[in-house]
């Protein structure tokens, strides 16, 4: 079954999670917006916790981390407690696992909520993709235009209070065009200096960011280039404006993740990569010595520690040592900002 995100947010924002059942079965979403992954977990969660799902991560870093999905599947408690595992990664299972896949999915206790980028047609008539769609759920959270865009932006200014008369909205698209991320961003800046006011230009324009024209897609097209002062000097503006370490690792984490596929030598075009990406990708990939690059999911799985409180490690320094050697260039302690 397929369902735009749209529909199923606020269904899921609308639901009682005391009353409401427990989310069981395969859900896929597939988008190259981290935002909307993140809305669609943070939708979820109230319902996870009031059935005391326990939520755990897998990251996807080949085929057979599919075990370790399928072995959190197959397991349940004596106090028959369930999961809600959040699976990140666009390795698809082989046909052993999509086997052991199929014999779950009817009955399965626990969510599986399986995060990719976004999905081309052909990546949609794989086998994997086709049991999401055929046993599970398929979530469609991909902006296809301005107008869906905009939809979001004011479903999400619903929820946290935020009123903008028209003009404000045209300003808002206007100065953010193409990018969720920083638009969403200054809709939370409007509800804290204006809680239950009625948002106009002026307003708008007192809270609009110095250089909101930085995101992580534009520290994504740094990195790949390997410009590595520009790289630094995006990372400390999205520092600066409050840009959650999570949504940065994200997108660092799917670069990192694309290269090594390009130099373990899949083809770009198999990797869902947009065609006017891909030289971006293969440049990257033939800049990063392969002892280096092996290194960053290493340094991907700390920095998410980190961001979970496991060690008191300082995220945005770990970030830094991501961002200099995916670039290619040798750290150096003088290019860290201070935290």
């Amino acid at each position: 079954m397929q369902q735009r995100f749209v529909s199923l947010y606020e269904q899921l924002r609308g639901a009682d999670p005391a009353s409401s059942q427990p989310i069981q079965g395969f859900w896929l979403i597939h988008s190259d917006e981290p935002l909307i992954s993140q809305w669609i977990i943070d939708a979820c969660r109230p319902i996870w916790q009031a059935h005391e799902q326990t939520i755990k991560r897998i990251e996807l870093t080949s085929a057979k981390s599919w075990i370790n999905v399928i072995a959190e599947l197959d397991s349940l408690s004596l106090f028959g407690d369930t999961s809600a595992i959040i699976v990140s990664g666009n390795h698809k299972p082989d046909k052993d696992t999509l086997d052991a896949l199929a014999r779950i999915a009817p009955d399965t206790l626990h969510h599986l909520l399986w995060q990719t980028p976004k999905q081309d047609k052909k990546s949609l008539s794989t086998k994997a993709i086709k049991l999401f769609d055929q046993l599970g759920l398929i979530i469609d959270g991909n902006i296809y235009d301005e107008r869906m865009r905009g939809e979001l932006l004011r479903m999400q200014a619903r929820h946290i209070g935020v009123t903008l008369n028209a003009d404000a909205w045209q300003m808002l698209m206007m100065r953010t065009e193409h990018n969720l991320l920083t638009a969403h961003q200054n809709l939370w800046r409007l509800s804290l200096l204006y809680p239950n006011a009625a948002i106009d230009i002026d307003m708008l324009t007192t809270c609009l960011v110095d250089g909101a024209e930085f995101s992580v897609f534009d520290l994504s097209d740094t990195v790949l280039a390997g410009n590595t002062p520009k790289a630094l000097q995006i990372l400390n503006h999205l520092k600066n404006t409050d840009i959650a370490p999570s949504i940065i690792l994200w997108a660092l984490a799917k670069d990192a993740r694309l290269i090594l596929q390009i130099q373990a030598g899949k083809n770009p075009s198999d990797l869902g990569i947009w065609r006017n990406k891909i030289s971006s990708y293969t440049n990257a990939a033939r800049r990063s010595p392969t002892l280096t690059s092996q290194s960053w999911l290493s340094a991907i799985c700390d920095i998410d520690k980190t961001i979970k409180g496991v060690n008191d490690a300082n995220v945005w320094h770990l970030l830094q040592q991501l961002v200099l050697s995916l670039c290619g260039t040798p750290m150096r302690s003088n290019q860290l900002t201070t935290p």
